[in-house]
């Protein structure tokens, strides 16, 4: 497993965040360079670029041949987490921030003896120079429950100034195999409602709506809000959470929604929160299945009726049977069965048996009989 924990350099004198600005403007220029260089060629391996490669990169902006071979390894991990995507969705990549990749040949992290806790030392084409900091409260969380620090760092700058991400690894623990099955909603109301009755963050959606017109700075303060909030999931006992895949969820939505809805939804930071919950279910050796969301919040959980009327808004209430309950947990119930039933999608149950109804259980047992 590997964290990341970030420091500003706000001590640093004014001479010395000048030469790191620079080197950094510089370094931004030569990656997007090689960006387009390689985009254009269509064929990226993860080998070593070649000689001619890097000499033109060292020429054109006179870096050591050390740092031209750092700054082709980056541009090439750049290229290659865009060519994960479809073939639609490709573009080639601009690097906007000047961040560089930095290990052990060119930073190395040692112990200041002075005022200050660390220090990095620079070389190999970086201006060489001694930068101090000190231990943060977000870093010592790491430094005290096990975390190794690396010997690479991220040095970069942004609106708020220099900074650096220390890298902190740790041996990944091995998944729970005795333990229940939840499933996990994420919705629009609550940001995670469980099929065991926890509702996360449903005080989130007022503090949306007092944001008024949209702000990186409300952005970040919903950021924050939601990792806080996820600190109260309670996982224990829990060894597989089942959550709703919702990597292409708003395709084919385009003008579907009011300009008031779509502002909304863009505080609800889907991908962000489901990155920070895997590296917490990492942490608790918790598994996570993805299925597909397809009726889940419409599905009586007592007599298997699908239809869209049942639900209004937070709402559920079956027009068959009349089984009333909230919208989101219907969700969730219905994610945790098709968890322990060990199928995607709703579609790939038994249709005549689904409408007459199973609870978790007797759906996990006729899975393991005839599935």
């Amino acid at each position: 497993m590997r964290r990341s924990s970030r420091i500003y350099l706000n001590d640093l004198n004014i001479s010395k965040a000048g030469f790191l600005r620079v080197f950094l403007q510089n370094y931004s220029n030569a990656l997007n360079y090689s960006i387009v260089r390689l985009w254009s060629t269509g064929k990226i391996t993860n080998e070593l670029a070649v000689k001619s490669f890097t000499d033109s990169i060292r020429e054109r902006f006179d870096v050591t041949a050390r740092l031209a071979q750092c700054v082709s390894k980056q541009a090439k991990e750049v290229i290659l987490s865009q060519r994960k995507r479809s073939r639609r969705e490709r573009r080639m990549p601009r690097f906007h921030r000047p961040v560089a990749n930095l290990d052990s040949r060119f930073v190395t992290i040692e112990e200041f003896h002075g005022s200050f806790d660390m220090c990095l030392k620079f070389s190999s084409g970086i201006p060489k120079m001694v930068v101090p900091f000190n231990w943060m409260k977000h870093t010592n969380k790491f430094r005290e429950n096990g975390w190794i620090l690396g010997k690479s760092v991220r040095l970069g700058h942004n609106e708020n100034g220099l900074f650096i991400d220390l890298i902190f690894e740790k041996e990944r623990p091995s998944k729970r195999t005795e333990g229940k099955v939840i499933g996990i909603d994420r919705g629009f109301r609550s940001m995670l409602y469980t099929s065991d009755g926890q509702d996360i963050g449903a005080e989130l959606k007022d503090k949306i709506k007092v944001a008024g017109k949209r702000r990186k700075s409300y952005q970040h303060f919903i950021t924050t809000e939601e990792n806080r909030l996820l600190k109260q999931l309670n996982l224990t006992g829990v060894k597989t959470i089942v959550m709703e895949n919702l990597k292409h969820v708003k395709r084919g939505k385009r003008g579907k929604f009011s300009r008031r809805a779509n502002r909304l939804l863009s505080f609800w930071h889907y991908a962000k929160v489901g990155t920070r919950l895997e590296q917490i279910c990492e942490e608790q050796e918790v598994s996570i299945q993805y299925k597909n969301p397809w009726k889940t919040s419409q599905r009586c959980p007592e007599c298997g009726n699908i239809d869209r009327g049942n639900r209004n808004a937070k709402k559920f209430l079956c027009l068959v049977c009349g089984h009333a309950d909230d919208a989101d947990h219907i969700g969730a119930g219905n994610l945790e069965a098709l968890g322990l039933a060990g199928v995607y999608s709703l579609r790939s149950l038994p249709t005549a048996k689904w409408r007459n109804g199973m609870n978790v259980h007797e759906i996990h047992n006729y899975a393991m009989r005839y599935l």
